[in-house]
């Protein structure tokens, strides 16, 4: 049962204390009122264009990662990725990735197993864009340092040039790791992580192997459809346009709160919307209930205010980019499978029936 797995009940908490935190530093009910009055709605149906490119850049991928699997689909993928999407937005654990997996198996010639496979390398590569988005901010004027971090920038050898440098580490660091991965054996990145980890406790660095060694599980089985670097490019660069489609859309609704006034200049104004599309989605790490309530508003607000955007605006700011994001996909999906003749109880059935392990859970096979 879902309300019986600590995890579920570790994001309950998380989501809980994420919100209270919100709540507390950003919500000023006399200045929501006064920026959603003020705010320009005619921008959401054109962001919304550019979130569905995204969906069809997500699909894309996908049937990238699953072409050793399934070939050619006979049906639409499309269609797979939003119920997909929809179940995360409804469930927590991130369930919907498990239940998009299983939608798949009942209209392609494909495992559950192999599908999760390849949604691991997804994630993974998701991260790798999404800093890569976060290292071109820091390129492009390197994010309005003199807002951020006032005078550090004077003080360090090299300047600007030398911080915005430094936005590129992260994103070097996580795809070394994946290239590591895909290179070496599951069992050499265990002894890697656990002879790191050398100052944990061991009963601790022993549960944290743990989840790592079920993680890297999925996340070696789907890089098995990955033949050579190449591909492992090709999906980056996949990976690339879903969370710039993405950004456009945060910029149009940005546009329709009248965020460009705040900065000096177009490009300063661009890079601080891949900074609040990185924070907010990089957030996802944490733990949360069902849609990623609580952390992709905080930190998207906390990036916002941190280059120069009032709190209060902010706040509003991030929680109307999540409700356009919530929204959409959630009827969509909803529609899809009524017209399919399914129903997301009946999914949640089959997944449990095909024993698939849901995060937090042990598998009983």
């Amino acid at each position: 049962m879902i309300f019986g797995n600590k995890a579920f009940w570790l994001g309950a908490i998380g989501s809980a204390v994420f919100l209270a935190v919100f709540v507390v530093v950003f919500v000023d009910f006399d200045t929501i009122g006064d920026v959603l009055s003020g705010a320009n709605y005619t921008f959401v149906a054109p962001s919304l264009f550019f979130y569905f490119l995204a969906v069809g850049f997500r699909t894309g991928r996908w049937k990238f990662l699953l072409r050793p699997l399934i070939g050619k689909p006979e049906r639409s993928i499309y269609t797979v990725v939003v119920v997909g999407y929809m179940a995360n937005n409804l469930i927590p654990l991130r369930i919907g990735e498990v239940v998009r997996s299983y939608y798949l198996s009942l209209r392609e010639k494909c495992s559950v197993s192999a599908a999760l496979g390849t949604v691991a390398v997804e994630r993974a590569t998701d991260v790798v864009a999404l800093l890569f988005l976060l290292a071109a901010a820091g390129l492009m004027g390197t994010v309005g340092v003199d807002r951020a971090v006032g005078d550090i920038s004077s003080s360090v050898p090299g300047g600007a040039v030398v911080l915005a440098l430094f936005a590129l580490l992260p994103f070097i660091a996580v795809l070394g790791f994946v290239a590591v991965v895909s290179t070496a054996s599951r069992e050499t990145v265990i002894r890697w992580l656990d002879r790191s980890m050398f100052m944990i406790e061991r009963g601790l660095r022993d549960r944290l192997l743990g989840v790592a060694d079920r993680l890297l599980e999925g996340l070696m089985e789907g890089l098995t459809v990955l033949s050579s670097p190449s591909d492992m490019l090709k999906v980056f660069l996949w990976s690339v346009p879903i969370w710039a489609a993405e950004a456009a859309m945060y910029y149009l609704i940005a546009l329709g709160f009248d965020l460009r006034p705040i900065f000096d200049s177009q490009l300063e104004f661009i890079a601080v919307i891949l900074v609040f599309t990185s924070a907010a989605n990089l957030a996802g790490v944490v733990p949360s209930t069902a849609g990623g309530w609580g952390p992709f508003d905080v930190f998207g607000a906390l990036a916002l205010v941190a280059l120069g955007v009032e709190s209060g605006l902010a706040g509003t700011y991030a929680v109307t980019v999540h409700v356009i994001l919530w929204v959409p996909p959630t009827v969509l999906g909803a529609v899809i499978l009524i017209v399919d003749g399914r129903s997301l109880r009946g999914l949640m059935r089959g997944v449990k029936e095909s024993d698939q392990p849901v995060t937090g859970e042990e598998s009983t096979s």
